[in-house]
C-alpha cells in the first residue's frame, strides 16, 4: 500500500479507495496533471499510520462497501489522520476532481477569493473577496447519459456576491480561480443514484 504512489507534499496528496481501472484511474491522471498526488488502493485499512497522515483528502470507490468503509475509517482515527473523507457527488471525473481539491482547500496561503458558491435550479451565487479571474463551468448529463460541460463564467468580477443565471438542466456547478476550487449542487442529481452513505 499504496498500489500507485507518487511524491507531493502532505496537503496535496489523496488516497483513492477502490479500484486501480475506470473512473479511479482516470480521476488520478486528471489530478495528477493538476499537481495533486493520488495514489489508488483498497488495503488501505492495513496502511501504516505515517503513510495515512499524508493524505488531505480521501474518496471512496461506490463498489467499496460499508464494512471496508469503516475499517479505513477506523484506520484513520487510529492514525491520528486528518484527511478530509469526500462523498462523490457524481461518477464524473472533473466533478470528482474538483470536489477533492475543494476539500484539499486553498492551494496558496492568505485570505480565501472565493468564499462561497451556492446553486438553485436557475441561478448561481458567487461570493468573492477580491478582484480576480473567475470561471466557473456547469455541468449535465442527457437521456443518453452523456456529461456536458458548460462555460458559464470567464471574467474578473468585482469583490462581492454576484447572482448568474442557470440553464435548467444543469445539476452541478464549480468556480475556479487562481489555486481555489469550490463545487455546488444546483439541483436534482441527473448523474445516477447517490453514493452510499457514511
Amino acid at each position: 500500500m499504496p498500489e500507485e504512489k507518487r511524491d507531493c507534499t502532505r496537503d496535496r496528496r489523496v488516497l483513492l479507495v477502490g479500484p486501480r481501472t475506470g473512473l479511479f484511474a482516470r480521476l488520478a491522471a486528471a489530478l495528477r496533471t493538476s499537481g495533486i498526488g493520488a495514489d489508488i488502493t483498497r488495503e488501505a485499512a492495513g496502511a501504516h499510520e505515517e503513510e495515512l497522515r499524508a493524505y488531505g483528502a480521501l474518496a471512496f470507490d461506490r463498489t467499496v462497501g460499508e464494512d471496508e468503509r469503516s475499517a479505513v475509517r477506523a484506520a484513520l482515527a487510529a492514525a491520528h489522520a486528518t484527511a478530509v473523507c469526500v462523498e462523490p457527488l457524481a461518477p464524473v471525473v472533473p466533478l470528482l476532481a474538483a470536489q477533492l481539491e475543494q476539500a484539499l482547500g486553498p492551494r496558496h496561503p492568505g485570505p480565501h477569493l472565493l468564499a462561497a458558491l451556492t446553486a438553485a435550479p436557475g441561478e448561481a451565487r458567487l461570493v468573492t473577496t477580491a478582484a480576480a479571474r473567475i470561471r466557473l463551468t456547469g455541468y449535465h448529463r442527457d437521456r443518453l447519459r452523456r456529461t456536458h460541460a458548460h462555460p458559464l463564467f470567464d471574467s474578473r468580477p468585482e469583490p462581492g456576491e454576484h447572482r448568474l443565471p442557470l440553464d435548467a438542466r444543469i445539476a452541478f456547478v464549480v468556480a475556479r480561480t487562481d489555486g481555489e476550487v469550490l463545487v455546488a449542487r444546483a439541483g436534482r442529481d441527473a448523474f445516477g443514484a447517490p453514493p452510499p452513505s457514511g
